[in-house]
């Protein structure tokens, strides 16, 4: 007789599993997966002067981590009004340290190596702002800024294909 209800609740409770378990909806199966906030960031990103690639950017969506790498000229001078003017030669490289999505846009920590004849520099953040799928603009976030210095304005960028992106000049 105990068998005989042991046998019958072990049934009884097989039953409510299989029922309580229900296959994926059509809706469910067709839902697209979920994408990173990061993802639109992902890229090779280039901002150019007269005609030249000055400023290039490269970042990959691992999980949800950005990575990368940002290369820029050195020396980059403003106008009066905050336009770039002219840049250097001499080309900085950085890898992104952290990448962080705040309100603004996406904040990047970048360490650059440091210019020849100088210690070794602290990172330097940048705010990579969307401004539409494939465009971009990029200021740097906590410049040290000359007296007399006008603030820069933010720097437009481009999305382009990995292989598009060449060296700075």
């Amino acid at each position: 007789m105990r068998r005989a209800v042991s046998v019958a609740t072990l049934a009884v409770l097989l039953s409510i599993v299989s029922i309580a378990q229900t296959p994926m909806t059509q809706g469910m199966q067709n839902a697209p997966a979920r994408k990173s906030p990061l993802a639109d960031y992902a890229g090779s990103w280039i901002g150019t002067f007269d005609g030249h690639a000055w400023l290039t950017i490269r970042l990959t969506l691992t999980g949800d981590q950005i990575s990368g790498t940002v290369q820029r000229q050195n020396d980059v001078k403003f106008t009066d009004h905050g336009d770039i003017k002219s840049v250097g030669e001499e080309q900085l490289t950085g890898s992104v340290e952290n990448a962080t999505l705040n309100g603004d846009g996406l904040l990047l920590t970048v360490k650059e190596n440091a210019a020849e004849g100088s210690n070794a520099q602290q990172p330097t953040r940048y705010l990579l702002r969307l401004t539409s799928a494939n465009a971009g603009e990029v200021k740097m976030v906590a410049m040290p800024m000359p007296p007399g210095m006008p603030k820069p304005k933010p720097w437009k960028v481009s999305r382009v294909t990995p292989n598009a992106v060449t060296p700075t000049r």
